[in-house]
């Protein structure tokens, strides 16, 4: 049966996209009968998430606090954060915050919530403020295509544009149900509202935490398995919460304590065993601004010099991410006592001992080997901050106090994320562009220092000035991209830049991320439930915290019992240090809907499997960053991955019958439905008269509609954004 499902996939291949270059061609016709309903979706009841670890954030002086009841007459007092799709994050006085679906509370603090998240909104871009700020960016792309003969590509289609907003808002394809009820809208502002839909649900916090995690270098484990499980958790309820992104990289910079006392330490804690590592990483991460060379020398091809890397490095030279004495004290303790493995006392030590502290001392100095003549070797470095331009110093931004080392990482941090900052709006405006055209205004997007070397200018400056004036709000700065004509232009060939810079004519043509590729097979095969699907495993941190003050035998064994209980002792609990993430606590670790398991594979979108995924699954097979380094995925075809989809398990998981989309299909009515279902399903659109004829010919030859899935899946057009 495969040779011939094999040439049903080819055909309708050809049919689909001409080329992997190419421009998408004109929108497909409209004469197939129209899907006339969804299959049922099964509901199954969540429960409230456990909190994540306590997160140092001052609650804004607005904040309204509510003693909030579950239908289990349970209580909570806390302020409301934010609600996206049914899922409600609070956050209690003592910063513990709670990310749960929302049908567990009582309906007069549902509605509560709901109106909550319309006064939220309403602080946002008005859609006049919106509609503007989209403007200046198409009259400022038009201005520059127009210097060089160029013009702004023909719009997207509707099939086109709905797919493109889904995947880079959601990060999955559309249900057939959701590309139904778009594609039959036929209001004039459908495009407008169908994005401020998508931004509010569950999946686009899904989505941003994936982008993230490539940016932060997210991973479940560091350092001999340390496991990092509440770094992630704290990401996810400041993501779904909406918080500000100046606001997360304050809280990552100065974050104190272990990751089981504050998620947010784990950022830092990453690199705690290269620390100078980490300076140049979050430079790069945070300002686009590559220091790497200066950490040895003079930079070659820049301004920084190894002066003004360490200069930077020592507002965290009083910074300790590793307490040594711990591990022996640990050790001690134990001595002989054979009452805890020693395994396990390892870990209990290499957790404890990974804590962020501040000390009454810088304590960087320049290296032994330091050939400089404005400093000498071993000498004591002063705290100093670069500057773009000689006029940045007089910016109040600059104005810090250095004298107290315990304060330098606040300092800095406030210096970092301000407004004031030449480079830290630009930098994340600069990578959020790139995300959803898939090329940078700027290019490499870790060295922006330059702007006259961006491919146009005044669109990065603009771009630098919406950041500011949402206040730092990703979801804000989104929804203008979304809304310009710029984005919804139909898609250009990825552009040869040897020729000269792309002046976005339009989105440029991108395979699916692995990410982005794995949950749209998922809600393909589940339904958008998937997207109610989460992970919390921070809790389980706290099991291996050892109570304050003196070591003792008592307290490593107290720790020891406790980790038995929750089951984070056994041997395959044990979290290991390779490229791939940790599977521990991944059987109870859900919360909302629950995953299943199927072709042994754990059916729940990429951000709540573990970060990353081991070596050999889909998502690292499709280019899945292994987050040694931040932006280290790819989107780089290979052969593995025409096998995964074609007869591997996930290919098989295409064509189960019982998988959500065939089963959708199956409940239509007629043969032309049941193969518009499909296609609504996989390429968001519905099949034209000759894709319509072949597939037809295809089941009356025998195949099935799970075929005529698994040979949609396996079709370029699927993998590629037009």
């Amino acid at each position: 049966m495969l040779p011939r499902i094999l040439l049903l996939a080819l055909s309708l291949t050809s049919l689909a996209v001409t080329s992997l270059g190419a421009a998408p061609g004109k929108a497909a016709r409209k004469d197939a009968k129209e899907a006339a309903a969804e299959a049922a979706k099964p509901k199954v009841p969540a429960k409230p998430i456990a909190p994540a670890a306590a997160v140092p954030v001052v609650p804004p002086a607005n904040a309204v606090w509510r003693v909030w009841k579950d239908n289990q007459g349970r209580t909570v007092e806390a302020m409301f954060c934010g609600l996206s799709g049914e899922f409600i994050t609070l956050q209690t006085k003592d910063g513990k915050t709670y990310h749960f679906n929302g049908n567990v509370l009582c309906p007069e603090d549902i509605a509560f919530a709901k109106e909550c998240a319309t006064k939220s909104r309403a602080s946002g871009f008005s859609g006049l403020s919106v509609a503007q700020a989209a403007a200046d960016i198409d009259r400022l792309v038009g201005a520059a295509l127009a210097a060089k003969g160029q013009q702004l590509n023909a719009p997207a289609s509707d099939e086109q544009f709905l797919r493109r907003i889904y995947v880079d808002a959601v990060g999955r394809v559309p249900t057939a149900a959701e590309a139904t009820a778009f594609l039959d809208d036929r209001s004039a502002d459908k495009r407008a509202k169908l994005i401020d839909k998508v931004v509010y649900t569950s999946g686009y916090s899904l989505q941003m935490f994936n982008w993230m995690a490539d940016l932060l270098r997210v991973k479940d484990t560091f350092y001999k398995g340390v496991p990092a499980f509440s770094f992630e958790d704290w990401l996810k309820t400041r993501i779904a919460a909406n918080a500000p992104w100046d606001s997360m990289v304050r809280e990552m910079l100065t974050a104190d304590g272990r990751l089981s006392d504050n998620g947010a330490a784990g950022f830092l804690l990453y690199d705690a065993e290269m620390p100078l590592d980490g300076v140049s990483n979050l430079m790069t991460t945070f300002l686009g601004s590559n220091m790497a060379c200066a950490q040895c020398h003079d930079h070659p091809l820049a301004d920084w010099t190894q002066r003004d890397f360490y200069q930077m490095a020592a507002f965290f030279g009083a910074t300790d991410g590793k307490d040594e004495m711990v591990i022996s004290q640990v050790k001690k303790a134990i001595g002989k006592d054979d009452s805890v493995p020693q395994n396990i006392s390892r870990r209990i030590a290499d957790f404890n001992a990974f804590r962020l502290e501040d000390s009454t001392k810088q304590k960087l100095t320049f290296p032994k080997d330091y050939k400089y003549k404005d400093a000498k070797p071993n000498s004591p470095v002063s705290p100093a901050l670069i500057h773009w331009e000689k006029s940045d110093r007089s910016l109040p931004a600059y104005a810090i106090d250095v004298s107290k080392p315990a304060q330098l990482r606040n300092h800095f941090s406030q210096w970092m994320t301000s407004p004031q900052n030449p480079r830290f709006a630009a930098n994340i405006a600069n990578r959020l562009w790139k995300k959803a055209f898939g090329l940078a205004v700027q290019e490499p997007v870790d060295d922006i220092d330059v702007y006259s070397e961006a491919s146009n200018p005044a669109l990065l400056q603009h771009l630098t000035q919406v950041m500011k004036s949402a206040r730092f709000d990703l979801r804000e700065f989104q929804r203008v991209l979304y809304n310009s004509k710029t984005y919804q232009a139909s898609a250009s060939a990825s552009p040869d830049l040897s020729q000269g810079p792309y002046l976005f004519n339009g989105p440029i043509i991108r395979r699916l991320t692995a990410e982005q590729t794995w949950d749209s097979l998922i809600v393909n095969a589940v339904g958008a439930n998937a997207d109610n699907i989460l992970l919390r495993r921070g809790d389980d941190l706290k099991k291996m915290a050892l109570p304050e003050g003196a070591v003792t035998a008592a307290a490593v064994r107290q720790v020891y019992e406790g980790m038995k209980a929750a089951g984070l002792s056994s041997k395959g609990g044990a979290a290991k240090k390779s490229s791939g993430g940790s599977t521990a606590g991944l059987a109870t670790g859900y919360d909302g809907e629950k995953p299943t398991t199927k072709y042994k594979l754990l059916l729940a979108r990429a951000s709540e499997l573990p970060q990353p995924a081991s070596e050999t699954h889909f998502l690292r097979v499709f280019g899945q960053g292994d987050r040694q380094l931040a932006d280290s995925a790819t989107n780089d075809g290979s052969v593995p991955q025409v096998l995964q989809l074609m007869n591997g398990n996930v290919g098989r998981l295409v064509s189960d019958l019982k998988s959500h989309s065939v089963v959708a299909a199956y409940a239509e009515k007629t043969r032309e439905a049941q193969i518009s279902s499909l296609y609504l399903s996989y390429l968001s659109r519905r099949p034209n008269a000759r894709e319509m004829s072949a597939a037809g010919k295809g089941l009356s030859d025998g195949l099935s509609l799970a075929d005529l899935a698994w040979a949609l899946a396996n079709t370029r057009e699927f993998l590629f954004i037009q």
